[in-house]
């Protein structure tokens, strides 16, 4: 495992249990202010589960995503594909 992968693994660890304790100590008021923090913290924990399991493969699938060339690896097996097909014919 290499040290990047620890520090994304270490991330989801720190999250998770910041999650969990964020939503044990906050304030029990009766406005609602509760629910919202309760979904803040569910969001925050869950995130923190992806990244202790995934580890470093949730920040590449992000960067991918949020890339312009996200289509590439698509359009590289299409093409792939298509060469395939026309050999055989």
């Amino acid at each position: 495992m290499t040290r990047r992968d620890l520090f994304w693994r270490a991330l989801g660890a720190a999250m998770l249990i910041g999650g969990t304790s964020g939503e044990l100590l906050a304030p029990g008021d009766g406005g609602g202010m509760r629910g919202m923090l309760t979904l803040l913290f569910l969001a925050v924990t869950l995130f923190g589960l992806v990244l202790f399991v995934q580890g470093k493969k949730v920040a590449l699938v992000l960067r991918i995503e949020h890339s312009r060339h996200r289509l590439l690896p698509e359009l590289i097996r299409s093409r792939r594909r298509e060469r395939r097909t026309s050999r055989r014919s």
